[in-house]
Formats: structure tokens, sequence, C-alpha cells
């Protein structure tokens, strides 16, 4: 949808009439498809005796309202930041056949925050390869970790499209576009010591998330929005989300809240089989996912997408049933090329 800014003539006449009055945070969309869902969930459970689609029904709801809750105590310090703030709670776009999922789009004086939520229950470890590791601990002891995909990197992926979106429709040119991560579970540490500044400056705490964005707009800025400014472009943002999709799952990112809603890991391997080189796991995929296109002349998403990505990632297939497993993959495609693809995971496993 091309963002409409008028003449060069019109565009200066409202700046010159804008103001400066907002002082404190507006909500310009909520998180109203969650809540619908939840809805649909307990209509459903009224129109079944199924003790199985009960159980199953009553974990997607506490899975979504888990997911709600971290994005909830997000959106209470973001509008108690006391700050000249658009606020957007879930907002979806889709670009060239990419698509952002975005928890948090937050408008500012000076740029554009992009926020990805994570409620997770343990720690988090990022050594010094950037690596995400989750731990458990009993008192002082380790139980159980294993690593996952960096949420850094998720958010770096969503900016991508959001920003190539923006720009592309002529919504923006100049303004920076920033993203973070915030863990909002109060008692998940984050141990970053090793990590690189860069991973240092995305990822915090939710206690941090205000004091962030003040020390950011304290810093120069190539643009500085005005009230009807701001206006313009969070209803633009919002008239460019696209509705949820039924069937659009995050399968990672399903199972790291069943971890966090029962408390407990999903297996008790041992700590060192589950920590995992996934940047350098990642980088192989995504070559080889770039090599078969390439021989079948398509797009790279039509061999798998970036969601399959990421669960092949986390699930590390290793048999071409453990690969059927995994969303996306039938007869044809572990037919095509099943072997190469978990030959490829196993060496990986073996570095």
């Amino acid at each position: 949808m091309e963002y409409k800014q008028g003449g060069f003539f019109k565009r200066v006449a409202k700046a010159l009439i804008d103001t400066e009055k907002l002082k404190t945070p507006v909500v310009v969309k909520e998180a109203t498809e969650v809540v619908q869902r939840i809805e649909q969930y307990k209509n459903a459970l009224n129109k079944t005796a199924d003790p199985v689609e009960i159980n199953r029904i009553h974990e997607q709801m506490k899975l979504l309202e888990l997911g709600l809750k971290g994005e909830k105590s997000v959106l209470f310090e973001l509008q108690n930041a006391f700050l000249p703030l658009h606020i957007l709670h879930d907002v979806r776009i889709i670009h060239n056949d990419f698509k952002a999922q975005i928890d948090f789009v937050v408008l500012t004086r000076k740029f554009i925050l992009l926020i990805e939520v994570k409620n997770y229950y343990g720690n988090i470890l990022v050594n010094e390869k950037d690596e995400f590791i989750r731990q458990v601990y009993k008192g002082n002891k380790l139980v159980f970790q294993e690593g996952f995909y960096s949420p850094v990197r998720q958010v770096e992926r969503q900016a991508e499209v959001f920003e190539a979106y923006m720009k592309e429709m002529g919504a923006v040119t100049r303004t920076p576009i920033k993203h973070v991560v915030v863990f909002t579970n109060n008692r998940t540490v984050l141990n970053t010591k090793k990590a690189s500044k860069h991973v240092k400056e995305k990822i915090m705490r939710i206690d941090g998330l205000v004091k962030f964005i003040k020390q950011e707009l304290e810093k120069d800025s190539p643009v500085k929005f005005m009230d009807n400014r701001m206006q313009e472009m969070s209803d633009y943002i919002k008239a460019s989300h696209v509705e949820l999709i039924v069937d659009d799952i995050d399968v990672v990112e399903q199972k790291l809240l069943q971890e966090t809603l029962h408390e407990q890991p999903a297996n008790d391997a041992p700590p060192e089989m589950n920590q995992v080189n996934t940047s350098q796991l990642e980088d192989a995929l995504k070559k080889f996912r770039m090599q078969i296109a390439t021989k079948q002349n398509v797009k790279a998403y039509h061999i798998f997408t970036n969601k399959t990505l990421d669960e092949l990632i986390l699930k590390q297939p290793c048999t071409i049933n453990d690969l059927k497993n995994i969303q996306g993959f039938g007869d044809v495609k572990t037919k095509a090329f099943g072997e190469e693809l978990v030959e490829l995971i196993r060496a990986h496993q073996k570095k």
C-alpha cells in the first residue's frame, strides 16, 4: 500500500502548522486478534466433549495467554514511560513474499523501534559466538540447557522486511529503524558477558526498556517527527497490518512457551548434548536452500520458508522420518533432497 504524502508545498504547509503537544504515550493499535482467538477457543470448549480435544484447546489457550502476558507487561512499561510515543501492538507486514510479525512497533520523535518480546522460563546465556542457550537450574546446579535460534537475528529479519516495505512504499527515507529483544520473565537472568557488543545492545530485560528508549532519544537523528507526522505514520503502519492466518504457527516459539508454561524442560538430555552452533547451521541451511532453489529455478522460500528454517535449527532432524515431522516436508521434498539435508545436519552436529 503506497504511502501518499501529497505535493511538496502541501507537505511544507502541513509541517509549518504541525505541533509538539504530545507528551505521553498513545496506543494506536491493540493486539485484538489474540484475544479473539482465545475467545474462539473458549467457544470451542462448549462444543466438544472429547477429552483429548479439550486438553488440546486448554493447552493452546494457555500458550496464547502466556505469550500475551509477556507482551502486556511490555505494553504497561511503554504506557507508563511518560514519553511522546505511538504504540502499535502486534503488527504483521508482508512485502515481496516475506513476512514480518512484530510484537511492537513504537514511533518516537526521532526513530521507529521494533520490539520482539520473549517470555521464557530459565536463564539466558549468550556465548562468545553469540549463540543463545537457555539454562535451567535447580538451586545452584545446572540440570538442563539447550541452544535456540537467535532472537536478535529473528528481530533483525523482521526489521529488514519492515524497513524495505516502508522505504519502497515511500513512508520513510532517512528515519532510523531500531530493534531490540525484551525478556519479560522476572526470574530470567541474562548472561551476556561473552557476547559481542552488537548483541549486548540488542537484548535487555523488561525493566531496562524505557531507559533504553530515553538514551536513544538523546542521540542525534536525521529526523524529528511532530504530532501530525507521527499520527500519519502510525495510521499508515496500522493500515498496512495483515490479519492473522489461522494456520500460521511459529513452532519454535510454541515449543519454548510450552516449556515455560510447565516450567520444566521438554527432555532430560544431558546439557552438553543440547549446545548447538545455531549460527553456523543457519548459514549452512541457507546455502543449501539457495543451491537447491538455483537448480530448480525457483525462489528460495519455495524450497522451505524461514519458519521451516527455524524449526530445522531447533529440532535438527537426522533421519528421513524425523524430517517428515518438520512442517513443509512431505514425500515430494524428502525424496528430492531429504537425504542431502539430513546428512548436512548430521555433519554439523559432529563439529
